[in-house]
């Protein structure tokens, strides 16, 4: 695909991918018994990343444990989700730490989602005429794609808008508008209460926006929908709670103008450092992959 021989920049979200490693390689440890399963998958996507795009930008960017406004305006967000183990919690200073021995950009801002960071960066960086590729299987993210930017999910494909429009029925810019009104239960996001994801995308076939919905409530009766008739009063009743969901859903792009003048090139990595690391983890393939063929080449 054109797209991907030019040079690309490369942005990971790293808590994702930071969890998918830990659940593949849960039994990965070390010679010391200490878990290092989280820090080899990050490590392998790492090298498949070099390997076949050479980038020349990487930015790997993590979630913050200080609490983010989406908490604060309804505590129940993300309250499903599992507490992060102890055992994956050790993993995670020492696999930074090898990313930036690797000369790779790692993001962490106190209060702000992954999300956030990554929509910013790509969309001030894609206004610069640059291609971008984001690696994440959240699909939160692809209210971001745009003819310059991607998304490659974790069974290594390619998501580009016919793939969105394919699989959620609507165009990217919408899917902020199909979780606030059907909800998302990954991130429980609560949406209005009865309607699913088939009627949400006949509604967003002829209202483009939550405000537009609410302009012409009466009309949500006239849709070709089952029964149509009941969703004017529906919506007027779950008024507050669409409009939360939809600040839940929207992914921010203009937190931090200081990431605005960040160049994330990648810096010289320190070879010995990494070697260090991996002999220390015991990441004897690892080693052996990498004296053959410096990954940064």
């Amino acid at each position: 695909m054109k797209f991907y021989k030019k040079k690309i920049i490369i942005i990971i979200d790293g808590t994702n991918h930071l969890y998918k490693s830990y659940f593949t390689f849960k039994k990965f440890k070390n010679k010391k018994g200490q878990p290092i399963g989280a820090i080899y998958g990050m490590l392998i996507m790492l090298r498949k990343i070099f390997s076949e795009y050479k980038p020349k930008k990487v930015i790997v960017v993590f979630d913050h444990k200080k609490k983010n406004f989406r908490k604060k305006i309804y505590k129940k967000y993300k309250s499903n989700r599992i507490k992060i183990p102890e055992d994956l919690k050790n993993q995670i200073k020492k696999i930074i730490k090898i990313i930036k021995y690797m000369g790779i950009t790692v993001l962490k801002i106190p209060g702000i989602e992954a999300d956030d960071i990554i929509g910013t960066v790509a969309k001030y960086q894609s206004k610069k005429e640059k291609k971008i590729l984001i690696l994440t299987n959240d699909k939160d993210m692809t209210q971001l794609i745009n003819s310059k930017i991607h998304i490659l999910n974790h069974q290594n494909k390619i998501i580009t808008k016919q793939e969105v429009i394919q699989k959620f029925g609507v165009k990217p810019k919408l899917i902020k508008y199909l979780l606030a009104i059907s909800g998302d239960q990954s991130d429980n996001i609560p949406g209005i209460p009865g309607i699913g994801i088939k009627t949400a995308q006949k509604i967003l076939e002829n209202f483009k926006s939550l405000k537009e919905i609410y302009k012409n409530l009466k009309k949500l009766s006239l849709l070709n929908i089952r029964n149509a008739k009941n969703l004017p009063q529906i919506f007027k009743k779950n008024k507050k709670i669409a409009f939360i969901s939809y600040t839940l859903s929207k992914i921010k792009l203009n937190i931090e103008p200081s990431l605005l003048k960040k160049k994330f090139k990648l810096k010289k990595p320190i070879i010995q450092k990494i070697l260090d690391q991996f002999k220390k983890n015991n990441f004897t393939s690892l080693i052996k992959s990498f004296k053959k063929k410096n990954w940064f080449d």
